[in-house]
């Protein structure tokens, strides 16, 4: 039953996506279907809103289909969503018919140039990352993906887009293995910043707190899986969080690592 819903509605999601009446009618539909679904996005709402407020701008980094996009505009903010899958911004762009969200189909990164991505047919695991393409088809958790094709991509610094759009005050990274060469590529400071810790290429999470711009003036903190809570009550530095990421996480395969101004 659960996953016949499931398909019901990512298939309205498919053709409603970009109408305007697609919100209340999702919202409707979860109230009554899928109420632990409905509940998250309400948690997800309050949980994001220590960090997205009225009239920011947000560089929404691996925007995937748009769901933290959608989010932030619900916040009253201006989204930048860069997102190298094309099939993804097909979605994207529908999405930004009926929201501030202005797309940008191609990588992130800490230089200009291409890339090559695996485009898997659960494409939240898509990645421009070899290492991440490699555990991934060895994982028993993506036992069952079907890797379709690679594309090249075009690559751009956020300090590139910053020039375009301005600077954001919030910057959510979510790049499949890439996220410390996103970081790489920003010099600015937001007032906060996520990136994500995964089990299948933690290295990634370690790397990203010896980036520059978060080597020093950030405390951070984690959440694992889709809980929406943070593991620790008091924010601490990056070296005794990144120390401590593995222990955190516990037996979650992934979360996001929570960086904001101290």
């Amino acid at each position: 039953m659960r996953s016949s819903i499931g398909r019901l509605e990512a298939t309205a999601r498919r053709l409603l996506l970009g109408s305007r009446v697609y919100p209340q009618l999702r919202l409707g539909y979860q109230f009554v279907f899928d109420r632990a679904r409905f509940d998250h996005r309400h948690a997800m709402r309050s949980f994001y809103s220590s960090f997205v407020r009225q009239d920011d701008l947000v560089f929404d980094v691996g925007a995937h289909v748009g769901r933290h996009a959608e989010l932030f505009t619900d916040l009253g903010a201006r989204v930048v969503s860069i997102e190298p899958n094309p099939v993804c911004c097909e979605q994207l762009t529908r999405l930004a018919k009926v929201r501030d969200v202005h797309v940008e189909n191609c990588a992130a990164g800490d230089a200009p140039g291409k890339l090559k991505l695996h485009i898997c047919q659960d494409s939240v695991i898509s990645t421009v990352v070899e290492a991440w393409h490699e555990s991934a088809t060895r994982s028993p958790l993506h036992k069952d993906a079907q890797w379709l094709e690679t594309v090249e991509v075009d690559v751009v610094t956020l300090d590139q887009l910053a020039e375009r759009y301005g600077i954001p005050t919030f910057v959510k990274i979510d790049a499949e293995g890439y996220d410390d060469h996103v970081l790489r590529g920003m010099s600015f400071r937001p007032r906060a910043v996520s990136f994500e810790f995964n089990r299948l290429l933690p290295q990634t999470a370690e790397r990203c707190f010896e980036t520059p711009v978060l080597s020093h003036g950030y405390e951070f903190n984690f959440s694992g899986g889709l809980d929406l809570k943070y593991v620790s009550g008091n924010w601490m530095s990056g070296q005794e969080l990144s120390k401590r990421l593995s222990d955190f996480a516990a037996e979650e395969e992934y979360g996001d690592v929570f960086a904001r101004l101290a």
